[in-house]
């Protein structure tokens, strides 16, 4: 099995998505599920992922008979997720989030700001 992106405990952001409204989402890694099969990717390491308490974003689930679950918290993938590492002198990914976005569920803006800090990292 390949090298897990995430760990428990971890905020992640969701970077591929099969439901686009999923796309940005900012999650709290809260356990492993362990290996699971999700789609077409087959057999993957699975999380149990719950919304940020300040987002008024929900998780979409989509059902092979169409229909659509909106919930907080639930099962993601590991291969669709990206933990969230703050920036040096940050305790808490989420004192970043609150300095640096008035939205995190604004996924434009909160892109734009993470890749800001992105570009500080590679200029020090």
């Amino acid at each position: 099995m390949s090298k897990l992106n995430c760990k428990a405990g971890d905020l992640a952001i969701t970077v591929r998505a099969e439901v686009p409204q999923n796309l940005g989402h900012i999650v709290h890694i809260v356990k492993s599920l362990g290996v699971q099969p999700w789609s077409d990717f087959g057999e993957v390491n699975m999380w149990w992922v719950e919304s940020l308490p300040s987002s008024s974003r929900l998780l979409h689930y989509l059902y092979p008979d169409g229909t659509i679950e909106l919930t907080r918290a639930g099962p993601a993938p590991d291969i669709l997720l990206m933990p969230i590492v703050p920036p040096e002198g940050f305790n808490e990914v989420s004192d970043w989030l609150e300095s640096h976005c008035a939205r995190p569920a604004d996924m434009a803006h909160w892109i734009a700001k993470w890749s800001d800090y992105e570009e500080a990292l590679r200029k020090s």
